[in-house]
């Protein structure tokens, strides 16, 4: 027999994690063992670490379930390690064991025997635009040590963005710390294991603090926290032989100056000054004495929750592909990607040069910089993308340490030489562990897929945003369609529900959900004009956006098999579908039959389907803006309503609510009554007649039986008029191929998907995209870049089609602990790969298929069972192993 081994031991998705504050669930895999092995029992030990005293004992529990069980045993203490085992025995009688560790951080505000350090230091207005921003304030504390501690944890926060180090040394990898939160209500430390870093003497805390998401005039959550001072908290625990403990804070001594970063914005960028470089400040020997001190602050700690997740960190190095001058004379750095993150640069000229960076996502027809992004951070003028650097006339190597951008191109002013090796790209992302890959015979589809992930890398930073250039915001609808290809790319979970304790703070009295999260000043003003100018006042929730607040933690539950996300969102689930329903009994349209239209949300404000290539070719036309919206409101809405509150009761199911789950169930069963009594026609058809609009109520399940056929017609004609391209905008494009596919018109999802001409993704491609475009029409007609965003990952949850379809990897059942393997082979593909780190393990199939024959390698991790079905229809049922297939074509 095989030998069982247990392996990828996680706690609350995390590996180790270093200060959490909410219970932990574990989470393990078999790897090995015999073929068809089950897992039969599992039995979990905690240890307090210092005392190996045992906490939590689960008994022998008979159970296949390995993700996410949760801790039930005696309450956990503050800024504590412990250490869990689980012990496994199969169905072969093989047992195995696996150990790891997981650390509590702060439970209680009392726990913070430190105060809040404020920065004495003049403060100039904040406004929007390059160089209107605050200076980075650096501080620094020195204490002395007698002997180097057995083990020492700093805890670590600040308003602003913050860079840490211990005797001059970063204690980890991570950027933009403490990262953006709705940071009024909800505010992150982290946790350091700073052990290492200590030495016996005189030892420094520094913090170098910017404005970050906190102090920038685009992301402050209100107008009075766009105001102020930077100030830093923090706490270091020294831990002797003894068990004695020794504490240092930034309750006093901490001192403050300015440096040689005199503008740090995160849109605008930076401005930093070599010749006003403080060297050594944050090492025991510098002499701080011409530093001011900084002020004791009653900040408070009740928004302060633990960090969960992975930090924003360098992901990947991009050296410049190519330097050359434009026509116009520009030096033109190309780094042959569009990314997120910034340029590190080795400078080397006379003192007093002033280098200027520009950022840049697509070049003009011929080749000169062009700037596409009008928005947020700079509204009528574009964004500042750029980094200014002053040399001291000394070599250096400079990457701007406080911002971001969005960019595959530089233009680079103030040097006479601009060579490649100079200049590197730093890829920034929330860093989670890569758990998907797919391939094919297509190279299209192959850079298509590619393009996704940029995407996704690029926009899953610190928050699930839109773009990385122009926003930078957590708009809802965007994750809300695509979490379901995050998820199966990435293990992002931790990172989402992270997100989500976010939107949970956000959500308004009345359940509604904003459409931004986190909700900060500027989108409050956006969402005012919305709601008066649709007659909506005070908190309101949009439609297909707010949805995200059940869908994401929905989605998280199938792909992973999380129950906790669902136990912890369960409030703020129920508060939106409560909301939806009472916005739904509002009297909207007065010509429908008030026992349907009670169920029918048609009033106040609606994106509708949003961005439909056909309407939006040639930019937003605000005039006619408003009637387009209405108009596919009028069917996104009811059908988005059914659809969360029918998953609804599918949550509240699953968490053995069975009350909840007969109220919500009842809801959407007259939500979905209404829709076919006022929306679809006795011919199957509707008033709005746009693709999008069939596509989801057929995806949706909401079409009649006897109708669907008609329907599925009238869908495949105006694919066909429209010369067999897509029509579609957000809420909608995610469902049509599914739609399409589960509907007889297999070839057509397939021509869909293989289309060159615009709107289809595969014109992205041709057309030299590296990421998902937000807009099907990347370019006018004369090849000048359109003014919308070149990185945006929405449209990429075409991915989960192209995981199922081509992939052949489907799911029956939340975390994939049953698969229906069943590749198709279509449009010309004649192979294919797909791998997805499931939450029992690995599972893979790999195709490939020539005029006689289908070959088909199929893996299936221990702990799952799979279906593999054969193109000629032949069935097989597998336990886990490595299985080969083949048939006849």
């Amino acid at each position: 027999g095989g030998t069982m081994v247990i392996g990828h031991l996680r706690v609350l998705g995390m590996k180790e994690p270093l200060g959490i504050d909410i219970a932990p669930a574990f989470s393990w895999e078999l790897h090995e063992g015999d073929p068809n092995t089950l897992q039969t029992t599992y039995r979990i030990f905690v240890r307090k670490q210092s005392t190996g005293n045992v906490v939590w004992d689960s008994g022998t529990v008979e159970s296949s379930d390995n993700a996410y069980i949760p801790y039930d045993g005696s309450a956990l203490e503050g800024k504590t390690p412990y250490e869990w085992t689980v012990t496994v025995e199969d169905n072969h009688r093989n047992v195995a064991q696996g150990s790891s560790v997981f650390e509590i951080a702060m439970l209680h505000t009392e726990e913070w025997m430190s105060a809040w350090a404020e920065s004495t230091l003049k403060v100039p207005k904040r406004k929007k635009g390059f160089g209107n921003q605050c200076p980075a304030t650096y501080f620094r504390k020195s204490f002395t040590l007698d002997a180097v501690p057995r083990s020492a944890r700093l805890y670590a926060t600040c308003r602003g963005a913050y860079r840490l180090t211990v005797n001059g040394k970063r204690a980890d990898t991570r950027e933009l710390a403490p990262e953006y939160s709705s940071y009024e209500k909800v505010l992150y430390y982290q946790t350091y294991d700073v052990t290492n870093l200590l030495v016996a003497g005189k030892n420094v805390i520094g913090m170098c603090v910017a404005d970050g998401w906190w102090f920038c005039p685009t992301t402050a959550i209100s107008k009075k926290t766009a105001k102020g001072h930077h100030a830093v908290l923090f706490q270091l625990e020294l831990h002797g032989e003894n068990g004695a403990l020794g504490l240092v804070t930034s309750m006093d001594d901490v001192k403050t100056s300015y440096g040689p970063i005199l503008s740090s914005d995160l849109f605008a960028g930076e401005q930093y000054d070599a010749r006003k470089e403080l060297r050594g400040w944050d090492l025991p020997e510098f002499d701080d004495s011409s530093w001011g001190l900084t002020k004791p602050a009653a900040l408070g700690f009740k928004n302060l929750r633990a960090q969960i997740g992975d930090p924003v960190r360098p992901v990947r190095e991009l050296p410049a592909v190519r330097t050359y001058v434009s026509p116009k004379g520009e030096h033109i750095v190309d780094f042959g990607e569009n990314v997120a993150g910034r340029v590190r640069m080795h400078v080397n000229a006379p003192k007093d040069t002033v280098i200027t960076l520009e950022h840049f996502e697509v070049c003009d027809p011929e080749g000169n910089a062009y700037n596409n992004i009008l928005g947020a951070a700079g509204i009528g003028g574009g964004v500042d993308q750029r980094v200014e650097y002053v040399s001291n006339g000394r070599a250096a190597t400079y990457e701007e340490s406080f911002s971001y951008q969005g960019f595959r191109f530089v233009r680079v002013t103030g040097l006479d030489l601009v060579r490649p090796e100079d200049f590197t790209a730093v890829v920034l992302s929330s860093s989670s562990e890569d758990i998907g890959s797919f391939s094919c015979s297509s190279d299209e589809l192959n850079q298509l897929y590619a393009n996704v992930r940029h995407s996704q890398t690029a926009n899953l930073l610190s928050i699930p945003t839109d773009c990385p250039q122009r926003e930078k915001a957590g708009w809802t609808g965007d994750i809300g369609i695509y979490a379901r290809t995050a998820l199966q790319n990435s293990d992002v979970s931790a990172f989402l529900m992270r997100w989500l304790q976010s939107v949970s703070a956000d959500q308004a009295k009345n359940g509604s959900v904003p459409m931004v999260v986190p909700y900060n000043q500027q989108y409050r003003g956006t969402s005012l004009i919305m709601g008066i100018t649709s007659g909506t006042f005070g908190d309101f929730g949009v439609s297909g956006w707010g949805d995200a607040a059940v869908i994401v933690p929905w989605t998280m539950y199938e792909v992973t098999g999380n129950l906790e996300v669902l136990r912890s969102q369960y409030s703020s689930m129920t508060a939106w579908c409560d909301y939806i329903i009472s916005a739904a009994k509002k009297r909207g349209d007065k010509s429908l039959p008030r026992e349907h239209e009670q169920h029918l949300w048609n009033t106040g404000f609606h994106y509708g389907e949003w961005l439909i290539p056909s309407t939006s070719r040639d930019g937003f036309d605000f005039k006619t803006m408003g009637s387009l919206l209405k108009e596919t409101a009028s069917y996104t809405v009811p059908a988005y309503s059914y659809r969360t509150l029918e998953m609804m009761a599918r949550i509240a199911q699953v968490l053995g609510r069975d009350e909840d789950a007969r109220t919500y169930s009842t809801e959407a069963q007259k939500v979905k009554a209404a829709i076919q009594a006022c929306i679809i026609r006795d011919d199957g058809t509707v008033a709005s007649d746009r693709m999008g609009a069939y596509a989801i109520l057929l995806a949706f399940g909401l079409v009649p039986e006897e109708l669907r056929g008609k329907t599925v017609n009238r869908l495949a004609m105006l694919i066909h008029e429209n010369g067999d391209r897509l029509d579609t905008g957000f809420l909608a494009t995610p469902f049509l191929l599914d739609a399409l596919w589960e509907n007889g018109e297999r070839d057509l999802a397939w021509t869909l998907l293989m289309q060159p001409e615009a709107p289809s993704w595969l014109y992205e491609v041709r057309n030299g995209a590296t990421t998902i475009w937000e807009s099907w029409y990347g370019y006018k007609e004369d090849g000048t870049p359109a003014d919308v965003s070149m990185n945006h990952y929405a449209f990429g949850c075409v991915a989960d089609w192209m995981f199922k379809v081509i992939g052949g990897i489907r799911q029956d059942d939340p975390g994939f602990r049953h698969l229906t393997i069943a590749p198709v082979p279509g449009a010309g593909i004649v192979s294919a790969q797909r791998s997805f780190r499931t939450s029992n393990g690995w599972a893979s199939a790999s195709w490939s298929s020539d005029e006689d024959a289908f070959k088909l390698s199929v893996t299936i991790p221990c702990n799952a069972r799979a279906t593999v079905i054969l193109p000629n229809g032949d069935s097989h049922e597998v336990g886990s192993g490595t299985y080969e297939f083949s048939c006849e074509r």
